[in-house]
């Protein structure tokens, strides 16, 4: 119970403002929780979070990839999750990436999901060989690098320099050369002219726990067809929800 003072004191013009601080803090507090995007619910509840990861050749941001995503993870009930990572540093991205997966996972623990696009994708199925999320989505990901020829062209013979990526470290951070641990689906258009599909097809036979679907259209083709996308998203809620039982 608090003493009610009926004599006026005059304090200090500090500790006015100090205690008008507090009290603020102290009224801020019970509405202070993380919350999900409108329609998903609290971040305390049980709600799957989706790690989104852009493409760009490791070169560049993607300025299309949130309009594509975010509503479409909302309506499927993920709490969305945008990475940022370095850009012209191969490994940095990567790193940038495990940690992020590593600290949402540690908030999260079992509810951790990711989806990347193009280059993205190479990052998401690493961290699902890695076994950092419980299930991924790669669309149209590069992930032989040993072997990926395109932006030699695109971008010129320097381009693995470019994103510090020497033969070593290509090999080394290849997803299709390295072990599978948690599920994971890929995307790929058939006409794919940037990412061949034939190395999507080459990951999926390799590994029991990498699912392959071929799509109609090309190495963008969820743009022009969202269903691609949201179909994926329903291919993860159904592995999240079979965890529930």
């Amino acid at each position: 119970m608090l003493r009610v003072i009926t004599r006026m004191v005059a304090l200090p013009r500090a500790v006015c403002l100090g205690l008008a601080a507090l009290c603020a803090a102290f009224a801020f507090a019970g509405v202070a929780r993380a919350e999900g995007p409108p329609g998903v619910g609290h971040s305390e509840s049980l709600a799957p979070h989706l790690l989104l990861i852009h493409g760009g050749a490791f070169l560049f941001e993607d300025p299309t990839f949130d309009a594509v995503t975010r509503q479409a993870a909302v309506d499927a009930g993920f709490v969305p999750h945008y990475l940022t990572y370095p850009l012209g540093d191969l490994r940095a991205g990567v790193q940038a990436a495990r940690a992020e997966a590593r600290r949402l996972g540690a908030l999260y623990p079992g509810r951790l999901y990711a989806y990347g696009s193009s280059a993205g994708g190479t990052l998401a199925a690493l961290l699902a060989g890695d076994g950092m999320v419980r299930a991924a989505v790669a669309k149209a990901p590069p992930s032989d690098l040993v072997g990926w020829e395109w932006p030699l062209t695109a971008y010129g013979g320097d381009y693995y320099e470019r994103i510090a990526a020497d033969s070593a470290t290509r090999l080394r951070l290849s997803p299709l050369r390295r072990p599978a641990r948690r599920p994971l689906l890929l995307l790929h258009g058939i006409n794919d002219a940037i990412v061949p599909v034939a190395m999507s097809e080459a990951f999926a036979a390799k590994f029991r726990e990498v699912q392959l679907w071929v799509v109609s259209g090309g190495h963008h083709a969820e743009r022009r067809r969202p269903q691609i996308f949201t179909s994926s998203l329903e291919w993860l809620t159904r592995i999240h929800d079979r965890g529930l039982r």
